[in-house]
């Protein structure tokens, strides 16, 4: 009875730490969302109570749930701070046409370093499994995002990094023009970032465990394995790559 008062006691103590993050986070970053992430978190809490209240957890692996979203949290805070993920808006006044430019290469460097991170995510949460066929390809992809996008901000000037030649020669050498070079580079980039975001990776035994009886046992969804920034920046980006898309088919004359 010790014991189970006690495990009680320590998954409270966690829940308020949780709590008290979370509303640090909150005044840290949020403006308006901050009651949005607050009972985002408040139903993630109530929902380990319910399994807890109907046997279907024990408070100790309450206790490493709650543990583990702390650290989700903390790792999101430290790359904030330390500018690993950083957001940039830039209001300088030029043509209409650069302006728009820059507005969209600005969203593409934060999304192209996003993808970068979530290829490393990949291939760290699957032990090397998905490295080959899927990590590596993304972290090749969105590192060449960050330098051509982050070269236009720098220098006003457009350029093609080192995977966009190599699409580019191949097409060449097949008869195609770099248009459709670029729109088959932009195709596999946002289908990557789906991949990224959307499959299911078997995890490792150690690190499975049940939260609800619904969810299938040793799975989880890639997302889960990638960082909040990479999620969120990953969509904006693929959005931008999407008009790109739109703009060498002609679509943007």
């Amino acid at each position: 009875m010790y014991l189970h008062n006690k495990d009680r006691t320590d998954f409270d103590q966690k829940s308020q730490e949780l709590r008290f993050l979370v509303q640090n986070l909150s005044l840290k970053y949020f403006r308006n969302r901050s009651v949005d992430f607050y009972f985002e978190i408040e139903g993630l809490i109530q929902a380990i109570e319910r399994e807890i209240n109907t046997y279907c957890l024990s408070h100790r692996g309450g206790i490493d749930i709650l543990q583990r979203e702390i650290d989700y949290l903390n790792e999101q805070d430290f790359q904030l701070t330390a500018n690993i993920a950083k957001l940039y808006i830039i209001v300088q006044k030029e043509k209409k046409e650069q302006t728009q430019q820059i507005i969209l290469k600005q969203v593409g460097f934060v999304g192209g370093g996003a993808q970068f991170f979530a290829g490393v995510g990949l291939c760290a949460g699957t032990l090397g499994a998905a490295c080959a066929g899927y990590g590596v390809p993304m972290m090749v992809h969105g590192a060449n995002n960050t330098y051509e996008n982050g070269y236009y901000l720098v220098l006003r000037e457009e350029t093609s990094g080192t995977v966009r030649d190599a699409y580019r020669y191949t097409a060449d050498k097949l008869g195609f023009n770099n248009n459709q070079a670029d729109l088959v580079y932009g195709a596999i980039d946002l289908g990557m970032t789906g991949y990224g975001s959307f499959r299911k990776i078997l995890l490792p035994r150690e690190k499975s465990w049940k939260l609800f009886q619904q969810i299938k046992q040793d799975y989880i969804l890639g997302w889960q394995e990638m960082s909040a920034v990479a999620i969120s920046t990953d969509a904006v980006s693929s959005a931008v790559t999407a008009y790109s898309l739109y703009q060498v088919t002609g679509g943007g004359k």
